[in-house]
């Protein structure tokens, strides 16, 4: 079994990250950890918001974190809609509601890895190397 301290973490290397979620706080944290770590973080705090985001640097963007859980528009909506933007893009789904995480893995192929809530920095970096991959 693998736990938060075996996990194989390798830096970023300057890589564009897409954080969506629409707790602020936890925006911030994940661009905290990411950006610490070598990477590059564009955030938006709904679906909506993401989609534009994603458009307008879409060429950049190497995966999205995605919370499963928001207003407007949730994350398998958000899915499908970026699916539409880019059949290849690479996301990381995420929530604290574990019936999320069936719904992640069935929303596309595009979701790499699911992150349960709360994450730590090392998980969070784990998860995303996978999504990478």
């Amino acid at each position: 079994m693998t736990t938060a301290s075996t996990l194989a973490v390798r830096a970023g290397a300057g890589q564009w990250i897409l954080v969506v979620d629409d707790e602020e706080p936890i925006r911030r944290m994940t661009r905290r950890v990411l950006e610490s770590s070598g990477y590059r973080v564009a955030t938006a705090g709904d679906g909506r918001e993401a989609l534009a985001v994603y458009a307008r640097r879409k060429p950049e963007v190497k995966a999205v974190i995605l919370d499963m859980w928001m207003p407007f528009m949730d994350g398998p909506a958000t899915i499908r809609e970026l699916t539409k933007i880019d059949p290849n893009v690479r996301i990381l789904a995420t929530s604290g509601l574990p019936e999320r995480q069936t719904q992640a893995v069935r929303s596309a192929p595009s979701v790499r890895a699911f992150l349960p809530k709360p994450w730590l920095p090392r998980e969070l970096l784990a998860a995303l190397d996978q999504a990478l991959q």
